[in-house]
């Protein structure tokens, strides 16, 4: 069965591909040439990792990221432009070029794999108001990615910033209009907007009760959708623990989140929603953990065997903040920390921006600094 539809899904991207609208074209001067910076991991407790900054294109801010193949796609949002990145086993870049996405203005922003179209990619045109699916010709550096399909938000929904493939669902957080987008890729007219508070940022489905969970900054709290009935509600964020949950993913037995803190101190605590809703918080207490501003985080490709779960610091909105990468391992009941490692970022002030574990490193973006982290130990 799935060979005959194959044909028939590649037709239909075809047809879309004639219709796109969003252009993407080389940028001159992102050239393949690039500067490394290359130093031993500096923190606490361990020096056991090897620090390659790869500098991209310089941006204003330099977002999200994703992998396919030996190429790294980032999202540059103050230029709306795509950069692609060949790396070799560890991360260190071989060769940098970057892409044009619609125009200067559009805002590129979220990018996520495709699970139904593999090797796609599906990104966000915050400003443009738009989804787009994408090739990202990974055959080579140089070529340009082409669109596959493109979708608009549906009114009054608007500024798409995360998205994720669910199905043949994409779910998407409307940082603008306060709202969680349902939409069916293959019947955009079937769709659901969730009104939520100021900012939905990620948007997660759990493990367990399958239930949609989305992240709002600003307001503090965590918005739960209800797929099936379409019900959504509110969890608050103890403040005892800290403020403005960002990074929130599916994980061992549940949902976990973030907590970036203030613009003045971060708390150093991350939490875990079981399938009844209730929050278990986390905080770290190494000398430098303790009180970091955690944005976002990610588990390790092997989390099943080494329970590894990786967290990042930012001075996004607090510029007395450490920017740092945090390894943290549990238990097997993923119920207790057992050991933390903190490696701190070369380039501090960077506003370090996400996370991404392969087999053989983890990547980090430095949303102010144009770069591309790669940490690895030989």
């Amino acid at each position: 069965m799935m060979m005959i539809l194959i044909p028939y899904l590649i037709a239909l991207l075809f047809i879309n591909s004639i219709v796109a609208e969003v252009t993407i074209t080389p940028v001159p001067s992102a050239s393949l040439t690039f500067n490394q910076n290359i130093v031993p991991s500096a923190g606490l407790p361990s020096n056991q990792y090897l620090v390659v900054e790869n500098q991209l294109p310089l941006a204003e801010q330099t977002h999200e990221l994703v992998k396919v193949e030996d190429i790294v796609l980032i999202s540059q949002l103050s230029n709306s432009v795509l950069v692609k990145v060949q790396v070799d086993k560890y991360g260190v870049a071989q060769q940098v070029a970057g892409f044009q996405i619609a125009n200067p203005n559009s805002n590129l922003h979220g990018l996520a794999l495709s699970t139904n179209y593999p090797g796609m990619v599906w990104l966000t045109l915050e400003a443009d108001n738009k989804l787009v699916l994408i090739d990202p010709m990974v055959v080579s550096v140089t070529d340009a990615p082409e669109v596959i399909m493109e979708i608009d938000v549906p009114s009054p929904g608007y500024g798409p910033h995360y998205i994720g493939e669910y199905g043949s669902d994409l779910w998407v957080s409307l940082k603008e209009s306060y709202d969680v987008l349902r939409i069916n890729y293959e019947d955009p007219t079937d769709y659901n907007i969730y009104n939520g508070l100021e900012h939905p940022i990620f948007v997660a489905q759990h493990p367990i009760n399958e239930m949609f969970y989305s992240s709002q900054d600003t307001s503090s709290k965590i918005m739960k959708i209800n797929p099936v009935t379409g019900e959504s509600t509110q969890i608050d964020v103890n403040a005892s623990a800290g403020t403005t949950p960002v990074g929130m993913i599916s994980g061992p037995n549940g949902i976990w989140f973030t907590l970036l803190g203030s613009d003045t101190a971060g708390t150093g605590t991350f939490g875990f929603i079981d399938q009844d809703d209730n929050i278990e918080y986390y905080k770290l207490t190494t000398p430098l953990g303790s009180d970091a501003a955690l944005l976002h985080l990610k588990f390790d490709v092997a989390y099943e065997t080494n329970y590894k779960l990786y967290l990042l610091s930012s001075s996004i909105i607090n510029p007395t903040a450490l920017d740092m990468i945090i390894i943290v391992t549990f238990d097997e009941q993923w119920s207790t920390i057992i050991n933390e490692e903190v490696i701190v970022i070369p380039t501090q002030q960077c506003k370090a921006h996400r996370l991404l574990p392969t087999e053989f490193n983890v990547f980090a973006t430095e949303l102010s600094s144009s770069k591309l982290l790669t940490m690895f130990s030989l």
